[in-house]
């Protein structure tokens, strides 16, 4: 059970003057003596027994009476800590626990704990106004309790037969499927592994004349005071929240009127209600706290079936098990006891000094009452659960918007947007701006031209290097200018597009190169994709001429209208490399584009333009001070957007591209052994193939000291694999970069140095030059520091939309609410931490990663839905064994079909690429479903492995 360890118990401390020993153990004695639920126990199987007779209790004393100032309070604290931590068997009595600590001048420190399972906050007013009374006055005569707790219990039990409580039950069960989960508030730890949960307290005020100006404020409106605390305290939440949306579990004393003393009884007549609260409305705050009272006003009316039946309803329904469903609380005593111009019952005793509330199950609870006219709202909270500092700044926006709403009448028409930003901590907000202040100067280059200083520079310096071929600067600038002639006597000219349908090898570099020499834009088309997904592309870009290699023409499918043109049997320029400028085109013009996977089961085409990409490329290179010496190795496929940097980044630099055979592409030996005899300095793959090589010299195949940066991008990086390749390569420079196709290549890097084994992942970074990234909530605002939010990527590397699908550009594209920037809504989730960088948690849409390449799951399930003898799928990446993804179809055949996994592979093989292909099948006859009707995905089967 979640903080299932903690007591459930208040702990108070009150200062007596003229302290009176003798007089106070018989007033306590004669307390116990009357109530009941004083000298009851409670047996772990759950009955309660009353004990007759229970002895005399021993009041325990300390005496603190001559010690210095300092001594005295450690002991003071001491006795606080051992018993508000003390967890008592609730089998054995006594389930309170009284001491006396005596202080100078006659003076005595009262400590006081009682178990909530036999006392509610009524009891405790009970309790203390009898205790005062009989303490103050010995021969006092209290009236005769004639009603037992049991007597009480009984006859509510007996009202669960009525109509009342019938129809409270179809309410709350109607509502169970669909009420939201509690406030997903950032977590420091798994509740589950705190063994001893602290809770500590803070308190704010509001004196008795501002407690009146908000009261007078909130009834002019139609609302209570419990109203507005439960409102403020469920705005700041939102704000704190993954989602604005969530349910609260509000304590309340049901002390159903079944008897004239029902009131005077001790005993826990605590009940809970589930509060939905829905702040993600665009409505003014007034509005929703208004709507929440309503809710409210409405779950009263059916508080006979108690929220403890609703949790336990939920739980079952749910499947949660020991899992704490409902750990945020709110807490209101206002219309409890005295006036509140009087002092509480307590006080009237002596001196509140300290209390403390723990709950099992709860992390953060709100205890709001009156004392002497003010307005006193306690936080009992398990701190030890959130991350450093998150509750303090959520106390701080509490407070601060109780302020707000007495002195400023805008306040209450602000909607939760504004909130946010009016509430998020200074220091936060100043974090986030110097964290995105990233600008500096911006080359004036396009990716071409970046290569053509390279070519004046050194025309006889290796540029591309295969087991084949090898070519210099001015071989590559030869060839792409015949690749070029050929493209300009066909009319190619600025933002239109040219196919490259090619394996690896060195004719990717000079077609890309000659494309963009011509004024045109390349598309990357991998030949292992089937006919007609190659047909879509080259159709949808409107592209009219495809380069390719003569050994894969016979695979290239285009429609009657497109011609091809092979590569390696065009002729190269001839003459040494002359200085013509060839800035066709201008920095925003195209410069490739890129498909990635559509959610319509259609591809869709990101268009990248100049300046992006040479944004990303110089900074990667001057940050890592890439040069001439520099050789990479290009394991990436060209329409992966890792190849935009193998390319052009070591062409911009000087270097050397070092390209695999296109038949062992995939074959670790090959990627070490081209390492070792080459020489290659830098990395630049997905991890798990930087993974795979480091098995492969792990095992049997040393790779020397050579490479010197390895960036790492497109998925998860294993915790574990960064120390793997230190002990390999010791001096390499580890990056983690991120970002998005429609971003140019990344926006966002983390330098890996020291791994904390505690880290669920590997930082995703802070933003790299000229580009932003921002953490946003729901409703558009910068989430506070901890809080998940839709990462959003702006700056200068943006794309510039979707090709020929304006309305796909305007939902992913859109304007930050409070600075007007163009932004990308990515579809990932992270949260930034307090030191500046992101914390990446993933995707919660349909799209995914897999070994880098981004897949719309919809997609794949597009094409299998029409498969004549599938009814219904589903398609899921699984990862039963860490670090191993993949993609797994589960299929409800329809009657009569029988299908079997190697012919669904090749259907899909012949329109979807390789990549794309579950690598397993399940048939199942039904799919698992949620308590609400919908497909159960996380129940569906693991595989069987062979």
């Amino acid at each position: 059970m979640e903080l299932g360890d903690a007591g459930c118990q208040h702990y108070f401390e009150v200062e007596l003057e003229d302290w009176a020993g003798e007089r106070f153990q018989t007033a306590l004695q004669k307390l116990i003596e009357r109530h009941e639920m004083l000298r009851a126990v409670i047996h772990r199987q759950g009955p309660q027994q009353i004990l007759g007779h229970v002895g005399p209790y021993e009041l325990e004393i300390q005496d603190l009476r001559g010690l210095s100032r300092s001594l005295s309070q450690a002991k003071l604290e001491a006795i606080r800590g051992e018993m508000a931590a003390n967890v008592h068997a609730t089998d054995r009595w006594s389930l309170f626990e009284f001491r006396a600590s005596l202080l100078d001048s006659g003076r005595a420190r009262l400590h006081v704990r009682i178990n909530l399972l036999i006392s509610d906050s009524r009891s405790f007013e009970i309790i203390f106004d009898e205790l005062n009374q009989l303490y103050r006055d010995p021969g006092v005569l209290l009236p005769e309790i004639e009603l037992s707790f049991r007597d009480y219990m009984l006859a509510s039990e007996a009202f669960e037969n009525s109509h009342a409580f019938r129809e409270s039950k179809e309410y709350w069960m109607s509502r169970l499927p669909t009420l939201p989960p509690a406030p997903q508030l950032p977590l420091a730890f798994s509740p589950s592994s705190i063994v001893q949960p602290k809770f500590c307290r803070r308190q704010a005020r509001l004196d008795p004349a501002t407690w009146r100006i908000l009261q007078e404020k909130t009834a002019r409106i139609g609302l209570s005071a419990p109203g507005i605390l439960l409102a403020v305290y469920a705005e700041v939440l939102a704000i704190w929240s993954k989602s604005p949306h969530f349910t609260l579990n509000l304590t309340l004393v049901s002390r159903l009127p079944l008897h004239p003393q029902v009131n005077h009884v001790v005993g826990n007549f605590t009940t809970v209600n589930l509060l939905e609260v829905d702040n993600s409305r665009p409505q003014r705050f007034e509005k929703r706290a208004l709507l929440q009272q309503q809710q409210l006003w409405q779950d009263f009316d059916h508080l006979h079936f108690s929220g403890v039946r609703v949790i336990r309803e939920l739980t079952r329904m749910q499947g949660v098990g020991l899992k704490a469903i409902m750990p945020v609380v709110f807490t209101s005593l206002l219309t409890i006891g005295a006036d509140s111009e009087e002092q509480s019952l307590v006080a009237r005793l002596g001196e509140p000094v300290y209390s403390a509330s723990q709950t099992p199950e709860v992390f953060l609870d709100l205890l709001a009452h009156e004392d002497c006219g003010s307005l006193v709202m306690d936080w009992f909270v398990a701190d030890e659960v959130f991350p450093e500092n998150l509750i303090d700044d959520l106390f701080k926006a509490f407070q601060t918007l109780l302020e707000h709403l007495v002195s400023d009448e805008s306040a209450w028409t602000r909607t939760l947007a504004e909130n946010s930003q009016k509430l998020l901590p200074a220091y936060q907000m100043s974090l986030l701006k110097g964290v995105n202040n990233t600008t500096a100067t911006r080359s004036k280059e396009l990716l071409h031209t970046l290569f053509l200083r390279q070519v004046e520079k050194r025309p006889d310096q290796l540029a591309v290097y295969t087991q084949i071929r090898q070519l210099t600067y001015a071989d590559v600038y030869s060839r792409a200018c015949g690749i070029e002639q050929e493209l300009l006597a066909r009319g190619l000219n600025p933002n239109q597009f040219v196919g490259i349908v090619m394996e690896k090898g060195w004719e990717q570099i000079v077609a890309a190169m000659g494309i963009l020499f011509a004024g045109g834009a390349y598309v990357p088309i991998d030949p292992e994709f089937p006919p007609e997904r190659q047909r879509y592309l080259i159709e949808n870009g409107n592209v009219k001429v495809v380069l390719t290699q003569s050994s894969v023409q016979h695979r290239v499918r285009v429609p009657d209208n497109v011609e091809i043109l092979a590569v390696d049997h065009m002729q190269p320029l001839e003459g040494r490399p002359t200085r013509a400028a060839r800035t066709r085109q201008k920095q925003k013009d195209f410069a490739y584009m890129i498909y990635t996977s559509g959610s319509t089961g259609q591809p869709k085409g990101v268009v990248v333009d100049h300046h992006g990409a040479v944004n990303t490329i110089v900074d990667i290179n001057e940050r890592y001070g890439v040069g001439p010496e520099d050789r990479i190795l290009a394991l990436s496929r060209l329409n992966f957007d890792l190849s935009v940097y193998d390319i052009f980044g070591l062409l911009a630099a000087g270097g050397t591209i070092v390209m695999p055979t296109a038949k062992l592409a995939l074959d670790t030996r090959h990627w070490a052994r081209l390492v070792a005899r080459e020489k290659v300095t830098l990395w630049n793959t997905v991890p798990a193939l930087m993974g795979l090589l480091v098995d492969q010299v792990e095992h049997s195949e040393p790779i020397g000291q050579s490479l010197r940066v390895i960036l790492m991008s497109g998925d998860w990086i294993p915790i574990g694999l960064p120390g793997r390749i230190r002990k390999l390569l010791p001096k390499a420079t580890l990056v983690s970069l991120g970002g998005a196709t429609e971003a140019s290549i990344w926006s966002i890097l983390y330098p890996i140095e020291t791994v904390d084994t505690k880290w669920k992942s590997i930082p995703y970074g802070k933003p790299m030059r000229n580009q932003t990234v921002h953490v946003l909530s729901r409703v558009g605002t910068p989430c506070p520091l901890w809080v998940p939010g839709q990462l959003h990527i702006g700056g200068v590397g943006l794309a510039i939309g979707y090709w020929r699908d304006a309305e796909k550009t305007a939902a992913s594209f859109a304007y930050h609410k409070l600075t007007g920037e163009r932004l990308y809504l990515t579809g990932d989730w992270g949260r930034y931490i307090p030191d500046g960088n992101i914390e990446f948690l993933g995707r919660e849409d349909s799209q995914v990663k897999v070994q880098g390449y981004r897949i719309e799951l919809g997609e794949i399930e597009s094409e299998l839905i029409r498969h004549e003898g599938i009814d219904r799928c589903i398609v899921l990446v699984r990862e039963d064994t860490p670090g191993a993804k993949r993609l797994v179809g589960y299929i409800i055949q329809k009657p009569g079909a029988d299908l079997q996994v190697a012919g669904l592979r090749e259907y899909l093989r012949a329109k979807l690429p390789e990549y794309m292909v579950p690598s397993t099948f399940m048939f199942l006859g039904e799919f698992p479903l949620t308590m609400n009707g919908k497909v159960d995905r996380k129940r569906l089967p693991a595989p069987v492995r062979a």
